[in-house]
């Protein structure tokens, strides 16, 4: 009797061994599905964009709408334009490439991490050094950003657009070696530069004309003399495995439902 038990109940452990054996297997193939398998219909799951911080509210908000009209899901990266960058040449993944400024763009372009081809403009933004309301240091101009006490943000110039610009741009006035000792954050992404205003925790910071735009009660800006406007471009990367939608999305958001997304959180869509 003893030996039928115990026959019984390796009998009974072997088939709940198989069962979740196949529950395992069967739970891999539904991940798999989940992310980046093609659905019903052959059309696959998500997109994934990598993308500059300048571009979050707008980008955010069309990604939500292209899934609403699509059912295409969306994922955003966001960070400093070189950060996502370096992400993709990492790990050859990714669908979207959207930087800050378009010298990212054509650094991508250089290192064969996008495709020239699908490039296009979505909207233009203007390098304005960023004040909080009142402007209660009375800056006038960049070279007064070397004052004592002031504290002064940038991004960070190896891998945030806005760093690479503010820093040429103090080099190019031939003030950076007096402004740098008053530099206190090298921020890590543009919205962070934008929190730092509002929050009081800086006097002036390098930033774009949209984060006054949509901080108006926060934050006032002066021009930089001699920056230029800089465009937000979008492009498809080489390792994309849904080219087709890659090329929809990219057409969407730099098109006419796109930018009248982008103009309502303040960027400008008529190039300069």
């Amino acid at each position: 009797m003893a030996m039928a038990t115990t026959k019984h109940g390796r009998r009974r452990a072997l088939w709940w061994g198989c069962g979740l054996l196949g529950a395992v297997a069967l739970g891999g193939l539904l991940h798999l599905t989940d992310n980046d398998q093609p659905a019903a219909g052959g059309r696959p799951e998500r997109l994934v964009v990598f993308a500059g911080a300048a571009s979050q509210p707008a980008t955010s908000e069309v990604a939500q709408l292209f899934t609403r009209q699509t059912g295409i899901r969306v994922d955003c990266s966001f960070g400093g334009s070189g950060t996502v960058l370096n992400q993709i040449r990492m790990e050859h993944y990714g669908d979207l490439y959207i930087p800050g400024s378009d010298d990212y763009m054509d650094k991508a372009e250089a290192d064969g991490l996008v495709d020239p081809s699908t490039r296009k403009e979505i909207c233009w933004l203007r390098p304005v050094i960023c004040l909080p309301k009142g402007n209660p240091k009375g800056i006038r101009e960049l070279s007064e950003l070397s004052q004592p006490n002031m504290r002064v943000a940038i991004g960070d110039p190896k891998s945030v657009c806005l760093g690479s610009i503010a820093k040429a741009a103090m080099e190019e006035a031939g003030v950076y070696g007096a402004i740098r000792p008053r530099i206190v954050t090298f921020a890590s992404d543009c919205q962070q530069i934008a929190t730092l205003i509002r929050m009081g925790e800086v006097d002036a910071a390098v930033g774009y004309d949209v984060f006054q735009k949509q901080s108006p009660d926060d934050m006032d800006c002066i021009p930089i003399v001699g920056v230029k406007m800089v465009s937000v471009p979008v492009a498809v990367v080489p390792f994309t495995k849904h080219r087709e939608l890659a090329l929809q999305f990219a057409a969407f958001i730099s098109g006419p439902e796109g930018r009248k997304v982008f103009a309502r959180h303040g960027y400008t869509i008529d190039q300069p």
